[in-house]
């Protein structure tokens, strides 16, 4: 519901680009890695930023100036721009009389990336899952929309650049879900290896070719151990633990499907995803291989349509994917094409040969995503 929110939050702004489509700075992805730290631990924070190429004889293009971070402990809303509704004094407090020391910050050290040091022992975010937190002097009472995945904490980072001299502001937030059994083995972030074309794989310096005005086979190189099996919802808050919930706050849920759901977002500097009309700008895999229409490699497929030189004027364009999990884990990969207005003899022996490409796999609404993260731009 929040990644509904902030999208359709960003929809509202004028500058807020089409999904799949690359021309502005944008803020693709944040991820954690590792993706859900134990006590004690840290993980990095990073952001997957999109920046524009400077055009030929433009004076200037898109400068990253700074990264500002932060965290909060209880959930945001899109109603007051994703604030933390408490500030650092109430934290203090509530950290205080939940037992945690240590905690960091509610501001985090600026910088490309951040590190979050997780300080909050799995049986009391387990209880605060079961029971949520009361009410108490300079803190707001909460429930906690705990999952499989474990305890959610927002993330919040605000990319400050500057585009042709103008400062521009890009905003996103994101989850990290916190440990809330110890014995059940940590989430991990999907592994991703790279972009095929022509079953060729990209590069960074654009040596692969591919024709416009054509739809080209393209492939996502990722082994179905990325999604990993989802754990008995009974296993990660055992009721033997802990006492019947009240029914406001009832237990997890059972599991949907065995593995993790994943989505891959597809983007572009140029052209559009998707065969025959169906769209394509995400695939995904629904985690059940007893379902024909979830099968893993058909999800690791989908087609880039190539508009003629009209409609891309480069030379070359770079492809993002981004691969989320829905339990918070995040990983992205790059590649550049050199587009060409048609193929060597033997790059059109390729693509005919791709003609009978499978079609892509169902594509996922932001629900059954299950998407981590969501993204809005702004201007100061």
């Amino acid at each position: 519901m929040a990644g509904a929110a902030l999208a359709l939050l960003a929809c509202s702004s004028s500058d807020f680009n089409t999904p799949t489509l690359l021309n502005k700075p944008r803020i693709l992805a944040i991820k954690a890695d590792p993706a859900q730290p134990a006590l004690g631990a840290s993980t990095t924070l990073s952001a997957l930023v999109y920046q524009p190429p400077v055009a030929d004889g433009a004076d200037a293009g898109v400068s990253v100036t700074g990264y500002s971070w932060s965290w909060c402990p209880l959930a945001t809303s899109s109603a007051d721009g994703f604030t933390c509704p408490i500030s650092q004094d109430a934290a203090n407090q509530l950290f205080a009389s939940l037992g945690v020391t240590g905690a960091p910050l509610l501001t985090l050290p600026d910088g490309e990336t951040a590190k979050f040091t997780n300080p909050f022992p799995a049986p009391v975010l387990a209880n605060l899952c079961v029971y949520g937190l009361a009410a108490t002097s300079g803190s707001p009472g909460a429930n906690f929309a705990c999952t499989i995945a474990g305890f959610p904490i927002t993330i919040n980072l605000v990319v400050h650049t500057t585009v042709a001299g103008e400062p521009k502001d890009l905003a996103a937030v994101f989850f990290v879900y916190l440990p809330i059994n110890d014995a059940v083995a940590a989430n991990l972030n999907p592994l991703v290896n790279g972009i095929k074309v022509f079953d060729h794989q990209l590069d960074q310096m654009g040596t692969q070719e591919v024709p416009r005005n054509f739809g080209v086979p393209v492939f996502l190189v990722m082994d179905s151990p990325s999604a990993e099996q989802l754990p008995d919802p009974n296993d990660v808050l055992p009721p033997s633990k802990y006492p019947p919930p009240d029914p406001k706050y009832p237990p997890l849920g059972p599991n949907i499907a065995p593995y993790e759901q994943l989505t891959m977002s597809w983007y572009a500097e140029c052209g559009d995803f998707g065969a025959n009309g169906l769209g394509g700008d995400r695939t995904g895999y629904l985690g059940d291989p007893n379902n024909p229409n979830s099968q893993f490699d058909v999800a690791l497929e989908n087609t880039w349509n190539i508009p003629k030189t009209e409609g891309c004027p480069i030379d070359y364009a770079s492809l993002f994917v981004v691969v989320r999990d829905n339990r918070g884990g995040v990983a992205w990969t790059s590649g550049k094409a050199h587009v060409v207005d048609s193929l060597s003899d033997a790059g059109v022996a390729d693509a005919a040969e791709a003609d009978d490409v499978a079609p892509d796999a169902e594509n996922l609404d932001s629900e059954e995503a299950g998407s981590a993260d969501a993204v809005l731009e702004s201007t100061p």
